[in-house]
Order: structure tokens, then C-alpha cells, then sequence
């Protein structure tokens, strides 16, 4: 990976600082300047620690001193809890003292309004002009248990360490929350490394620190809680860094019904929820989006166990057949196909199961189990055994198979010895704990959850990650750049303007879309002139940067035969454009070519405020906002996320030809996705909004019926 700056080195003070002053420090252990003093102490941090507090001359026994500046040595993390009144003196005095790093955990900035706000940037500036590195304000801090740095004043840092691997780097927006997961996970047995509450992000920002753990070797996988993203481009970069570096990033985005639409001109402009661009981001950049941290917490032993299932092919042995049967449709409703068993695999099982128990798939092993558990062994041996079979769920007990029992070990010999990715939920009653067999199955370090539905989550989760590392590793998902040099568009592009038609597709055309041949008329007789000239049937339309929606405005006529009708039309459009809107700047009226009957699409783009231009697909015409069939990718895209966007729509049926109708020219949609996606790549600050609404398309090729596009305010670059 090649790159400017190390993001490890520049965030080392933070997680591994030599030293550590706490600003603030109090001998109070319940109030935040108090608790680090106590925390740093108590879990081994063997660097030094500085006291800073004008009020005491010591704490917890260590030398406490007036001011950062007075400290005798270097500082590498300042901990900074004072009044919000104070914060911004003490960072200068660190500036002076020359410490690398901060944590303010005060909070009174851009949380509580304007002014707040405007000291926040005071904050941000003095970081900007000195290189002093800032978490916070308003937050909860950070830690390490790798090295025992508890530069935090929540509850966690009293937690005690009972995980034996600690593998899970962990970033969170909400620090209360962030909290919360921390000490569930605990509590599940997964540990953190880190824990990072990054606050109001004056500073450093949610994805500065999912980076770190990307480039450090104890972070095997990474989560998230993730409100919204700062720096859209930032966290793609460090998504596709995460991705080669195979580490699975897996994020609790909240928010998903907040309302994203607005007031738009284009259909894409108000189809792009905010919501559905983050989906769109993270499936292009292999971003694991969780609905609950429970998830996070069932896939990280999942991921530990170093195996990763070779497909979604998967086999179900149950000791109930409802249960079975509950599974497999939660595995299909999550993309795990459940499928059917060879029939070798099934005679092998039908030999040893008894004849009320059930080969298909799911397995039904019956209660036989209770008096005949070598059933189990019999028949995971069999299913792994089977060449189609990825992955094994097993939703069994052995309540009378004694610790030590032949049988246990059979059955962890079979896992260990397999490629199958094998995953065992067993049945717990309320209040009860796990049967001696499946704790001691468990501890040989075979993936265990009783909770099936999140079990199965997980598994699915690992699955889908699985299939993207290896999608992603292929060339057709490597953006490509333009090989022509970019389009000069500066006497097109007008900052606030919306172009009319004639206007929109002379950009297209720029960059190689293929549009219809058209040309504008002033009147009735160069109406006439242009349609011989063009070849009869014809399309008359308005042109006009003030009627987006001609067909509203009653200014379109399709299939106009001969003079007559196009003298006629040309009159009845121009009438009715003025009435519709009767300010509307009128550049004259459209005659293009009649388009025979294609299938309509839809490729637009509108700019999200965090991701830059975001690019739409689906099916065009009226269908797009009744139906509103769509995919989204951030721009720029690849050859394979192009496809991607046109298989993914459900009316991409209709694209392979339906009903003695012949397939539509995919290549071609996708070689305009690209051309798109160069075009507002190459304008992002200039492009607000654009629609190709309808891309007609044929078995061989692609034309532009109509076009739109919103400049925005800001001078095109």
C-alpha cells in the first residue's frame, strides 16, 4: 500500500504514549479527572503518569503538579477534564510543552450550540497550526488493554480483563453507548484492544482511528458505532485499505429512518435518502453494516477461528424438525442457501439414522439422539463429507454424553479436520447452563452460540465477507481511469444553472454517451426543415431549463408523422410550456428522432454532502418513481460495481429478455454507468444533479432519450 503518512506513527501517542498527564486530575475517583489517575495505576501502565492540578500537591500518592509546563520530562498524551472555559488554555500550554497528543474529555462545544460551537473551532485551528493531535472534546476517551493506557473516565476501565484473546479494535460515536457494547462484549467473552470514544471530532475522526487499527498487527477486525461520517472520501480510502489488508470492518450505523429526502429537480436527487447511500457505500467497499452490536459480538469468535466459509452452501442437523426447518428459512432469508444433499451423502446417514428420522436437508436427527447420540458424529462426518456443502449448523445437545466421552471427541477431531465451516448452536433452557458435552466442545475452540438466530447471523455475516474479499480481488472491481484527457465543460457548466435538454446531452456527448439525433428549432418552418432532415417519425419537446418535467407541462409530442402534425405540435407546445410556466426561459423547441420501442432505464446522480457524487440505476421512464427499483454506488465506480448496480435491481429480469423479447445490451448500461461516473468524478464540486431519464435500451446499444442537469452554486473548477 503505498501512502504519504504512516497512521500508526502519527497516532502512537495515543495508544502507546510514554507518558501521560492527566489536566485536571482529581483525588476524587468517581469524577473524570480522578478515575484515569486510578485506572493507570491499577492495570499496569508502565509509563509515566503526571497529576496536573493547581489545588493538590498530590494523588493516589504521585507528585501532582500546577501546570503541564511544570512536569519535568516529556509528555507524549495529555488527558485534559477541565471546565470547557479552561480547555483552551491548557491546550495552549501543551502546544508549549510540546506533548504530542490530547483527549478532552470536557464537554460545553459544538453539542450545546453556537457558541460552543465557535470555541470548538478555536480548538480545531490550534490543532491545524501547532500538529497537536486531538481526540474529543465530549468524549469518553480512550483505551488500551494491551498496555494498560486507560485514557478514559468510563465505567469500563473498572472492568476486569476476562477474555484470553483480545483480537476487536473498537470506534464508537456515542460514547455512553459505546460503553455499553464494550462491557457486553466483555461480558460474551469478547475482549477489546482498543476502545476509542471520539466525541464532538474537532480534530481526529472516526475513520483517522479505524485506520490505526488496520495497520496494527494486534487488530485483527474492527467495529464501529458510526451516527454519520465526516470525510466520505476518507472512509472509503480506509474501507478499500481494510479490505487488502483482509481485516473485516464491521459498523453499527444508526439512523435509518431519518428522513434523507429534499426538494429536487432530478429523480435521483429525490430517491438518494441519505440511508440508502450509506448502504450503497458500505456494499461498495466491503463495509460489514450490523443492525445490532450482538451481531458484532457472535462474529468475532466466528472470525477468531481462522476459517472462512468457501461458499453459502449450507447444511442444517437439528435434533428437532421444527427447528430445523425455522433455520433454513432464516438461513435463506439471510442469502445461505440451504440445499439439497447428494445422494451419497444421504445413504451414508440413512444407514445409521432410524427410519422416523429424516437425510434431507435440514437433518432431522429426532430424539434418537438421547439413546443413540454416535447419530451426531455419524452424520456431521457425512454432510462434511459432502463436496457442495460450505457450511455445517449444527443445533444439537448431548445431555447424556459424559465429559471425556468418545463421542465429543469424535465430533471436535471432525471439525478440526474438515474445510467445512462448521458452527454449533445448541439448545439452552432458560436459565440453565450448557450441557458439560457442548461446554467441553466449546472449549477445544469450536464456534459455539446458543442464541440460533444471532448464530446465524454471524455465520451469514462471515459468508457474505468471504465472497467480497474475493469479488474484490478481482481487476473488473479496480476503479479505471479516463484514458482521455478530461472534457473541458467550463462554458457549459454555470454555477446555479439548471441546463436544458440541448444543454445536458452536448455534455453527455462530451464524454462519449451516445444521444439522439436531435436539433433545436425557433419556429414552426425550422420545425418542419429540421424533421425532413432528421427522418420522419419525430419527437417535438420543449427546451427549457425552467420545465424539468415536460410531459407535466403538457410540451411533448411523440411520433409526429408528417408537416402537418409537426407545425401543429410545434404551436400546442410552445402555448402550453408558457402557461405552465410563463417566466420560463424558452430556448425554442427539440426535434429529435423517434426512438423505436427499447427498455427504459434510468442512470442519474445527485451529490451527498459526506460521499460526494452518489450514482443511480433502474428502471426508467415513470417506473423509477412508482416503483423506485433502484441502486446506488458512490462515485467514482468500477466496471464490476456497474454491473453490479444493474443486477441487483429487481426488474434486471426484464434486461435479460422476457417473454420472446431479447435481452437488453448490459454492456452498453454499463459502459454509460462509467462514463457517468468519469463525468462527475472529473466535477464533482460543479455536478448537483443529473438525470438520463430514459436510456433507451436496445440488444445493441444505448441512446439518451432525454437529459438533465443542476449545476451547483460554487464555481465549477
Amino acid at each position: 500500500m503505498s501512502r504519504t503518512h504512516n497512521p500508526v506513527s502519527d497516532l502512537e501517542p495515543f495508544f502507546n504514549p510514554k507518558s501521560i498527564a492527566i489536566i485536571g486530575a482529581s483525588q476524587n475517583y468517581v469524577k473524570p479527572g480522578g478515575r484515569p489517575v486510578n485506572a493507570l495505576q491499577s492495570k499496569g501502565y508502565r509509563g509515566k503518569v503526571y497529576p496536573v492540578n493547581p489545588s493538590h500537591e498530590s494523588i493516589n500518592g504521585l507528585k501532582c503538579y500546577p501546570s503541564v509546563l511544570d512536569v519535568p520530562g516529556e509528555v507524549d498524551l495529555a488527558v485534559v477534564s477541565v471546565v470547557a472555559g479552561k480547555v483552551y488554555q491548557a491546550l495552549e500550554e501543551c502546544v508549549a510543552k510540546g506533548v504530542k497528543a490530547a483527549v478532552i474529555f470536557s464537554s460545553g462545544f459544538a453539542e450545546v450550540g453556537d457558541d460552543g460551537l465557535a470555541e470548538q473551532r478555536r480548538i480545531t485551528e490550534l490543532a491545524r497550526k501547532s500538529g497537536l493531535r486531538i481526540l474529543g472534546p465530549n468524549c469518553l476517551g480512550l483505551v488500551n488493554t494491551t498496555n494498560g493506557v486507560m485514557a478514559s473516565f468510563a465505567f469500563i476501565v473498572d472492568l476486569p480483563e476476562t477474555a484470553e484473546e483480545k483480537v476487536l479494535g473498537f470506534v464508537t460515536q456515542s460514547g455512553a453507548f459505546g460503553a455499553i457494547i464494550y462491557a457486553s462484549s466483555l461480558h460474551r467473552g469478547v475482549g477489546f484492544n482498543y476502545f476509542v470514544s471520539v466525541g464532538n471530532e474537532a480534530d481526529l475522526e472516526f475513520a483517522d482511528f479505524v485506520e490505526y487499527m488496520v495497520y496494527d498487527d494486534k487488530t485483527k477486525l474492527i467495529g464501529g458505532y458510526l451516527e454519520g461520517a465526516k470525510d466520505g472520501d476518507k472512509l472509503r480510502r480506509v474501507a478499500e485499505e481494510a479490505l487488502e489488508a483482509e481485516k473485516p470492518v464491521l459498523i453499527l450505523k444508526v439512523g435509518r429512518t431519518v428522513a434523507g429526502s429534499r426538494a429536487a429537480a432530478s429523480h435521483t436527487g429525490s430517491l438518494a435518502g441519505s440511508d440508502r447511500v450509506y448502504d450503497a457505500f458500505f456494499k461498495q467497499t466491503g463495509i460489514i453494516r450490523i443492525d445490532d452490536y450482538t451481531e458484532l459480538i457472535a462474529f468475532t469468535p466466528l472470525f477468531q477461528t481462522g476459517k472462512m466459509p468457501r461458499g453459502k452452501n449450507t447444511a442444517i442437523i437439528a435434533t428437532s424438525g421444527g427447528a430445523g426447518v425455522t433455520m433454513a428459512d432464516l438461513c435463506e432469508s439471510l442469502g445461505l442457501n440451504v440445499i439439497p444433499l447428494r445422494a451419497e451423502t444421504r445413504e451414508k446417514m440413512d444407514r445409521v439414522l432410524p427410519f422416523f428420522a429424516s437425510s434431507r436437508n435440514p437433518v432431522d436427527l429426532t430424539a434418537a439422539v438421547m439413546t443413540r447420540p454416535g447419530i451426531v458424529v455419524d452424520s456431521l462426518r457425512a454432510v462434511c463429507e459432502d463436496p457442495e456443502v460450505d457450511i455445517v449448523i449444527c443445533n444439537i445437545n448431548l445431555p447424556f454424553t459424559a465429559p471425556g466421552h468418545p463421542i465429543i471427541q469424535e465430533f471436535i477431531d471432525i471439525y478440526r479436520s474438515t474445510d467445512k465451516f462448521v458452527l454449533l448452536s445448541p439448545f439452552v433452557f432458560p436459565g440453565a447452563g450448557m450441557d458439560p458435552a457442548i461446554l467441553e466442545i466449546l472449549k477445544a475452540g469450536v464456534p459455539t452460540n446458543p442464541n440460533t438466530v444471532i448464530a446465524i447471523k454471524a455465520i451469514s455475516i462471515l459468508a457474505e465477507y468471504s465472497e467480497t474479499l474475493k469479488k474484490r480481488k478481482r481487476p473488473e472491481y479496480r476503479v479505471r481511469p479516463s484514458k482521455s484527457p478530461k472534457p473541458d465543460l467550463s462554458g457549459l457548466l454555470q454555477p446555479g444553472e439548471t441546463l436544458s435538454e440541448s444543454r445536458s446531452k452536448t455534455v453527455l456527448e462530451k464524454y462519449g454517451i451516445p444521444v439522439t439525433r436531435e436539433a433545436l428549432a425557433a419556429s414552426a418552418d425550422e420545425a418542419v426543415e429540421k424533421a425532413g432532415q432528421i427522418g420522419y417519425p419525430v419527437v417535438l419537446k420543449v427546451d427549457s431549463p425552467d420545465i424539468a418535467h415536460k410531459t407535466d407541462a403538457g410540451a411533448l409530442k411523440l411520433n409526429l408523422r408528417d408537416e402537418g402534425e409537426v407545425r401543429s405540435a410545434f404551436g400546442e407546445i410552445v402555448a402550453n410550456a408558457r402557461a405552465y410556466k410563463p417566466d420560463a426561459r424558452i430556448n425554442g423547441v427539440l426535434v429529435q428522432e423517434m426512438l423505436p420501442e427499447g427498455t427504459e432505464v434510468i442512470v442519474g446522480v445527485s451529490r451527498d454532502p459526506v460521499f460526494g457524487p452518489v450514482i443511480m440505476f433502474g428502471l426508467g421512464g415513470i417506473f423509477v418513481e412508482v416503483l423506485k427499483d433502484v441502486s446506488f454506488r458512490v462515485a467514482p465506480v468500477s466496471p464490476g460495481d456497474a454491473r453490479d448496480m444493474v443486477e441487483e435491481i429487481k426488474g434486471s429480469a426484464l434486461l435479460r429478455g422476457v417473454r420472446g423479447r431479447p435481452p437488453a445490451d448490459v454492456e452498453s448500461i454499463v459502459d454509460v454507468i462509467l462514463k457517468v461516473s468519469n463525468l462527475v468524478s472529473d466535477y464533482r464540486d460543479s455536478i448537483e444533479e443529473l438525470d438520463i431519464n430514459p436510456l433507451m435500451v436496445y440488444p445493441d446499444g444505448v441512446k439518451a432519450a432525454d437529459a438533465l442537469i443542476v449545476v451547483g452554486r460554487e464555481k465549477p473548477v
